[in-house]
């Protein structure tokens, strides 16, 4: 068995770059040999990620073939995925990242559309895990 790992993110925490992101208070565990403490996070972090727009084309809660994910998908923004990693390390179990990592996802004001990436496309064999977990 295993324990699985909840996620909680939010779409009214998606902003455009520039926009000022709040620090967030929760628990955290600093010190190991004592209580956790409440307070505002002193381990603030971002990871650098592409993020993708994708459009309709399916019912809601119908899955998209992975062939045919390229037909959904309308274009590409830069993403800057904040975390608070003090407050991320304290709720991680048994809970997964919910606080420290719902506060703020920021992303670049353009999207780009992916036929303007075209020209610089690469044949590429869909990959597809043949590994049972």
């Amino acid at each position: 068995l295993r324990l699985p790992v909840g996620y909680h993110g939010r779409a009214s925490s998606v902003v455009v770059s520039r926009t000022p992101i709040r620090r967030p208070s929760g628990q955290m565990r600093p010190d190991q040999t004592k209580p956790p403490v409440f307070g505002p996070s002193k381990q603030l972090d971002i990871e650098l990620e592409m993020a993708f727009f994708v459009g309709g084309g399916n019912q809601l809660g119908e899955p998209i073939p992975i062939e045919k994910a390229h037909e959904h998908i309308f274009g590409m923004v830069l993403m800057n995925d904040w975390s608070a990693r003090d407050i991320q390390a304290w709720e991680y179990v048994p809970l997964g990242p919910f606080l420290g990592k719902n506060f703020g996802t920021t992303i670049s004001p353009w999207v780009i559309p992916m036929e303007a990436l075209l020209p610089f496309a690469e044949p590429n064999a869909i990959q597809v895990s043949t590994a049972v977990l």
